[in-house]
């Protein structure tokens, strides 16, 4: 005889499933966000020491 689980139960897995992986998302994203914030302020100093303007990039 099989054993007898509550179907809630199983939802109650999944959910808490979905929600560790939500959360391992939001913290890659973070993470990237901050790659491109870092990634960002090297480009802008990279600009300045070459002497070019926002639109001297943008005519790139």
């Amino acid at each position: 005889m099989s054993e007898f689980k509550l179907p809630h139960v199983e939802d109650l897995d999944t959910n808490s499933y979905l929600i560790r992986q939500l959360i391992e998302n939001f913290k890659r994203i973070e993470q990237e966000l901050a790659n491109l914030s870092e990634t960002n302020e090297k480009l802008k100093k990279l600009q300045n020491a070459l002497g070019l303007s926002d639109d001297d990039l943008n005519n790139l």
